[in-house]
């Protein structure tokens, strides 16, 4: 009925006025209308209707500024959203920080998305424009969009007074910046000023000299002469004081413990050649051991080789049995996952590439693009179902819904299981039944559902080239496009021009090191020489391999500062308190027959 009754009271403005038209200014001398000194701010609302045309909306605007100062949200949310179409552009450009406010306080997430996606903050009042990069900056930090995050905060750097009004400012940007991507990093560079320019280098310099304390501590003094004006060490984020203040895992020698003999030799090749590769610039000594024996023979050869860290063992249960040990004194990094019931320690760090986390990953995404019916369709598999599940509960922690998920063992059965998830299989059959009825044919295309907003393929490469044109032909012509999404499982570096033009559309996750992202081209190059029949699950664990060396030198640090990031080949990875390293894909689309690197979200 609110709404109602004040688009009534906007709408009557274009019929006229009834006296003449007031300006700001002019209602202050209005002795006859002139409200009384403390009012609310429903009298205000009420008060508005004695006013015609922009003087109208003028006291509008301030009765939803009074309730929010009130916390009469509701109002706040009604009035602002009706002045949002106001004829009047300075109502617009006033309203547009309150409009924010009303719809962050009643949790409009969609309404938020499209505003901030959809406002130039250079068109608002000079005076409101820091308050709407901050709040939005920091709703897109909750919604784990660090992308605009950034690009808010960065915006925000050039306001009058940042440190002064926003004392959380550096700690919250260098939240954000330290949590992107080396790809998303240098998209923000476009147009960047001089301070932005220094923020994102500091971020720079601060990856690839993690694990480097003398390294670090030149880059920072240089990177502190060539930028001045930006805040001086005492006044950087904690994180970043630390993270200069740190003594790292320096080891002289590294035992590293693979499944040298046996079936999963070659795995365990491939991820050797990686840490040799991260290795070979190092003076630190390497000792290879096969981790086919018992605890005793392998503490036994850790110690003759006089390790002071271990690298693995692979294999699960080689992990669960050695970080169970009692008796096991070396900080290690482990290659697979940890047991979730075994009880956390210090100096032990798991480093998996699980698929699960890219399931989750995906989940977020679709949560902070406000999809509210996605479908899972899943190869009958094991890795693939375990994804489905991991979706379906990180979808749900979300506050969501369960979302349909769907099988599939073979071609047929992917066929009718789209047909029948688009319902394009009763579309016909009501064509069918038209046509039997009248004596003319019937000529119409069967209709697709349109509840479902995306869709989430876990399958192949082989399995996935046939899920895509299947999809296009089921969807209605005139129906909104459905995104599609798959998971690394799903990409192949091996696609010829058809293969390309069929996946047109399709969005994935992928390590970087499998996207050729820049920070890894000459390594690949390298890489393609040496190895280059090696498939591409040997091709992952040579990438896992060479993190696994360069992660050492940086595992303090993030063991102390849990927002800390290691930008690897593997994707972006992240130190959970329980020792397990949380790893973030990088994002990549099919258009126009090419692959090409995406920034999501």
């Amino acid at each position: 009925m609110l709404f109602l009754c004040l688009s009534t009271v906007v709408a009557s403005c274009a019929q006229g006025p009834v006296k003449p038209p007031l300006t700001p200014a002019e209602t202050a001398d209005d002795s006859t209308t002139q409200p009384p000194a403390l009012q609310n701010a429903r009298q205000l609302y009420q008060l508005a209707a004695n006013y015609q045309q922009e003087a109208q909306h003028y006291h509008l605007l301030k009765a939803a500024r009074q309730a929010l100062d009130e916390q009469d949200y509701l109002l706040a949310l009604a009035i602002s959203e009706n002045l949002k179409r106001s004829p009047y552009p300075m109502i617009v450009r006033q309203n547009t920080l309150v409009l924010l406010k009303a719809y962050l306080a009643t949790e409009q997430h969609q309404s938020l998305s499209l505003l901030l996606d959809n406002t130039d903050v250079s068109t608002l009042d000079n005076a409101d424009q820091a308050e709407f990069l901050w709040l939005s900056a920091q709703y897109q930090l909750a919604q784990q969009r660090l992308l605009p995050a950034s690009r808010s905060l960065l915006q925000l750097e050039a306001q009058p007074d940042v440190l002064q009004h926003y004392p959380q400012y550096a700690e919250l940007l260098w939240q954000s910046l330290s949590a992107l991507s080396d790809s998303q990093l240098e998209s923000l560079r476009t147009a960047a000023s001089q301070n932005t320019l220094g923020w994102l280098n500091l971020a720079k310099l601060s990856r690839r000299f993690i694990g480097q304390p003398e390294a670090l501590q030149q880059a920072f003094a240089d990177w502190q002469r060539r930028y001045p004006t930006l805040p001086a060490q005492q006044q950087l984020p904690a994180a970043v004081q630390q993270l200069l203040s740190l003594t790292p895992y320096q080891p002289k020698r590294i035992a590293v413990l693979l499944p040298l003999s046996g079936q999963f030799r070659q795995h365990a090749q491939a991820i050797q050649y990686g840490i040799l590769a991260a290795a070979s610039a190092g003076q630190t000594a390497l000792v290879f051991i096969d981790s086919q024996q018992d605890n005793a023979a392998l503490s036994q050869q850790v110690a003759q080789a006089q390790a002071d860290f271990v690298i693995g063992p692979l294999l699960k249960q080689q992990v669960d049995r050695v970080s169970q040990q009692a008796d096991w004194q070396w900080p290690t990094l482990f290659l697979n996952s940890k047991d979730n019931q075994a009880a956390a320690k210090a100096e032990q760090f798991y480093f998996a590439l699980s698929m699960e986390d890219e399931a989750a990953q995906m989940a977020q995404l679709f949560a902070q693009k406000n999809y509210q019916r996605p479908a899972i369709i899943s190869a009958s598999n094991n890795i693939s179902l375990r994804m489905q599940q991991r979706f379906a509960a990180h979808w749900q922690q979300l506050g969501n819904p369960p979302p349909e998920l769907h099988q599939f063992t073979s071609k047929a059965e992917l066929e009718q299981l789209i047909s029948t998830l688009l319902e394009t299989d009763h579309s016909r059959e009501r064509v069918k039944q038209i046509n039997a009825l009248t004596a003319e044919k019937l000529e119409a295309d069967p209709h697709s559902r349109l509840d479902i907003d995306a869709i989430y393929l876990l399958a192949d490469p082989v399995q996935t080239r046939l899920f895509k044109p299947f999809i296009d032909v089921s969807i209605s012509q005139t129906a909104p496009r459905l995104p599609l999404y798959a998971s690394s499982r799903s990409h192949s570096t091996s696609l010829d021009v058809t293969d390309l033009r069929d996946l047109n559309g399709l969005t994935f996750t992928e390590m970087p090191w499998m996207l050729g992202e820049q920070n890894s081209v000459e390594l690949r190059q390298q890489y393609k020489q040496l190895f280059a029949e090696q498939d591409e699950t040997l091709q992952r664990l040579f990438a896992m391999g060479f993190d696994a060396y360069q992660l050492i030198g940086s595992l303090r640090q993030q063991q102390q500062l849990p927002s800390a990031i290691f930008a690897g080949l593997t994707g972006q990875l992240q130190l959970q308190p329980d020792g397990s390293l949380l790893r973030q894909l990088s994002w990549a689309s099919y258009r126009n027959n090419r692959l090409l690197p995406l920034q999501e979200p």
